[in-house]
């Protein structure tokens, strides 16, 4: 009864001050009533003043000020009906009408985009006349059950969108936003970036993810797995692309077998498109030295886990031995399988990278010995670890290294990615 008593008196103070209809008065109480709408809610506080007028001891002032905000029945003519409310101070009595009118123009904006969309968001545009009033209201009265006349529209819109599209909302990975302007009554569609997860292949060397420029405006680099994806910014209608990828391999190694993980971003997309369960994109030119597969799409905390595993991987490397391989430098080399090995930042990326010291174990080497001078080493190891200062030692930085246990100079002259394990 107290919380009764305290809605009423909230109810009247702020009925004596401003016009309001029965949805900008419910929605000061929207956390009371639960299964109740904002103007069932309205309804009912003033169907209890009404009830009440005559114990409420108000002036004649007063009392002609609660009736005409209030749109109560005139206490001195029961049965007359109810008086004429006064324009709500909050919406203008047009709140109705605006939400009407808008979630007709959502749903036939979504209507033209139905069978690209799965789930939508509704959003509403900060800062209208209608939010500013509303502030008003709230200050004088320190209210702490009220929803925002934001919050309302958007949810009697995404409603309505639901009901007659069966599009189903998303709070998380909508695939387009309804944006809907009170002041304007319009509504648009802002399409969310798309995340497309896939894998990427080299099957040339020299090709970098991203275009590599140097500082004259050359390309070091003629191809990147960025300029493969080019056909997917078209397709979406989109901005930019961004490249989010499982790791990477240096620009002079393949990148074989299934591939390497990634997520293409579409920034800014125009319009969505359905993809195929396997969908190819390549790189202009003779031959397809690099490509992209792409087997769907993909959420934000798809791209997080993707980035944050530290996956197995296989190489394979063709090593230069000056010095001559002997059957007592396969045997050492081969004795470095399920080794841990301490790598500290090599010294060729110590300028992009923290100087460190990473442990991380070599699963598995197998060795083919192409000629007296020539090997080819198979190492399945952890995520992490830079292969070619494995083999080459990097001056003491990894440790065991093939170079330190045979005692010899090795060069690698070509890498590869086999397999990237998930």
């Amino acid at each position: 009864m107290e919380r009764v008593g305290r809605v009423l008196d909230a109810a009247l103070r702020v009925l004596l001050r401003y016009p309001l209809c029965d949805r900008c008065l419910g929605r000061l109480f929207a956390r009371l009533g639960r299964g109740l709408d904002n103007a069932e809610r309205g309804r009912a506080v003033k169907t209890l003043l009404a009830m009440l007028l005559d114990e409420l001891r108000l002036s004649d002032e007063e009392l002609e000020t609660l009736v005409a905000n209030g749109g109560l029945p005139q206490p001195a003519a029961p049965g007359s009906g109810a008086s004429t409310l006064a324009p709500c101070y909050i919406c203008g009595s047009k709140l109705e009408e605006v939400i009407s009118e808008l979630g007709g123009k959502a749903v036939k904006l979504l209507e033209e985009v139905r069978s690209e969309v799965g789930s939508f968001l509704v959003g509403v545009r900060a800062g209208s006349e209608y939010e500013k009033r509303e502030q008003e209201v709230i200050g004088a009265l320190g209210l702490d059950t009220w929803e925002s006349i934001r919050r309302e529209v958007k949810r009697l819109v995404g409603k309505r969108v639901a009901g007659e599209l069966s599009i189903a909302p998303s709070f998380s990975s909508p695939d387009v936003l309804v944006v809907v302007d009170l002041d304007r009554r319009e509504a648009g569609l802002r399409f969310f970036p798309i995340l497309l997860r896939g894998r990427y292949v080299k099957a040339g060397r020299y090709i970098s993810q991203m275009p590599w420029v140097r500082r004259d405006g050359t390309r070091k680099y003629k191809l990147s797995i960025y300029e493969a994806c080019q056909g997917l910014l078209e397709l979406c209608g989109g901005r930019r692309l961004v490249i989010h990828a499982a790791g990477r391999e240096d620009a002079d190694a393949r990148m074989l077998g299934d591939g390497r993980p990634l997520v293409v971003e579409v920034k800014d997309p125009s319009r969505l498109r359905p993809f195929a369960p396997v969908s190819r994109f390549e790189t202009l030119g003779p031959a397809p030295w690099a490509y992209v597969v792409i087997h769907g799409r993909a959420t934000r905390e798809y791209v997080r886990t993707m980035k944050m595993r530290s996956s197995r991987k296989t190489y394979r490397a063709v090593v230069v031995v000056p010095e001559g391989v002997s059957e007592k430098d396969v045997a050492n080399i081969l004795s470095l399988g399920n080794t841990i090995v301490h790598q500290r930042t090599p010294t060729r990326v110590l300028g992009r990278r923290k100087d460190t010291v990473r442990r991380k174990r070599v699963y598995e080497l197998g060795v083919n010995v192409i000629s007296d001078y020539l090997l080819e080493v198979l190492v399945r190891t952890d995520g992490g670890l830079y292969v070619k200062e494995l083999i080459e030692g990097d001056g003491g930085r990894t440790t065991p290294s093939l170079s330190e246990v045979t005692g010899k100079s090795m060069n690698v002259v070509m890498l590869d990615v086999l397999r990237i394990e998930q």
